[in-house]
């Protein structure tokens, strides 16, 4: 009785999926419901219901479908808009979505990227613009789009499998009730070496009881910074402007550099399978880029944009590296802070 109880939630909502599409349940329809059933009671020994426990019986009802599909001219366009300096960033990350999502049914694995550069360049922005533009509602984003912090979520590096066992209860579960997601393993430098190779059958969709491959998995990481910079102004030293910059200049390096590095990646089983589709470089942002940003903060605020109110934001900006302080240190980090500061100043 107590199984039933458990995973009842779970077997309900297959079966409400089934009669979004049919009046009755034929003797197949009713097999593979009970099958459903059945696999989630097995599947006890992983923990499953971690995160069904947490799932509101009502949401689970408020569901009929949970497929989502990404809007890529809206994404285009702010990406355009609000997006600064990261034209690289741009074109690979739509040309993934958008092949991710044409794909042939033969290809099973899910879209895993991974985004690499300073702090304040845009990762954590482009991820949400992202998400806003595959979840048209906010229960739909709040109940798909999962960030996973490795500083808060990886404390104690004693318990190891305590936290992949967990991880992969988490993820398994959460694409259980819903195929669709996004997974975003944020401050991945913060994750305990090879806690993330437990998920590698979920990123090769090799799961037999879990088809995974309309999930997207990001992650997110400061790592290959130092070599990003490095090729950077090698190729400005050339005679290179900053568009004439392609993800060639950058890949091999950020790739040698991500499995070297200290990270959750450092010489992970992720790399060495070849599980990530794409490691997405993001270049350092120059002070026409911090402008945009400062203008950006103003238009939020309603304010009118002067070269007074912008030369003093920029002053309490820190450029570097030196001798050539071409770019922000921070990036666009906190320039909201910054711009109210300003704005308010007696």
């Amino acid at each position: 009785m107590l199984y039933i109880i458990k995973y009842c939630p779970l077997f309900i909502y297959h079966l409400m999926l089934i009669n979004s599409t049919h009046s009755l349940i034929d003797p197949l329809t009713g097999t593979i419901v009970v099958g459903a059933f059945i696999g989630g009671l097995y599947l006890k020994k992983f923990n499953y219901t971690t995160s069904i426990q947490n799932f509101r019986f009502s949401e689970i009802l408020s569901f009929s479908s949970c497929r989502e599909r990404i809007d890529l001219n809206g994404l285009k366009n702010d990406l355009d808009k609000h997006f600064f300096g990261q034209h690289i960033a741009s074109n690979i990350i739509l040309s993934a979505l958008k092949g991710n999502s044409q794909r042939s049914e033969k290809n099973r694995k899910p879209l895993v990227m991974s985004f690499h550069g300073w702090t304040g360049v845009g990762k954590n922005f482009v991820t949400h613009l992202i998400a806003n533009h595959i979840f048209t509602t906010e229960k739909s984003k709040k109940l798909q789009y999962h960030i996973i912090n490795g500083r808060s979520s990886f404390t104690n590096s004693l318990k190891y499998e305590e936290y992949q066992e967990t991880l992969f209860n988490k993820v398994y579960s959460d694409i259980k009730i819903c195929p669709t997601n996004i997974f975003v393993f944020d401050e991945i430098t913060k994750i305990p070496h090879g806690i993330l190779d437990i998920l590698i059958p979920i990123f090769e969709n090799n799961v037999s009881t879990l088809d995974s491959r309309n999930s997207i998995f990001i992650f997110l990481t400061n790592t290959g910074e130092d070599v990003i910079l490095d090729r950077y102004l090698q190729l400005w030293k050339k005679g290179y402007t900053r568009e004439q910059m392609n993800v060639e200049h950058f890949d091999s390096v950020l790739q040698i550099s991500v499995f070297n590095e200290q990270s959750g990646l450092k010489k992970s089983d992720i790399i060495d399978s070849h599980i990530i589709d794409h490691y997405v470089p993001f270049l350092p942002l120059e002070k026409s880029h911090v402008i945009q940003c400062i203008e950006t903060e103003l238009r939020n605020l309603n304010v009118t944009s002067s070269a007074e109110i912008i030369e003093t934001v920029m002053q309490i900006i820190t450029f570097g590296p030196e001798p050539e302080r071409l770019f922000s240190l921070s990036g666009c980090k906190r320039i909201g802070q910054k711009v109210t500061q300003v704005v308010n100043q007696d």
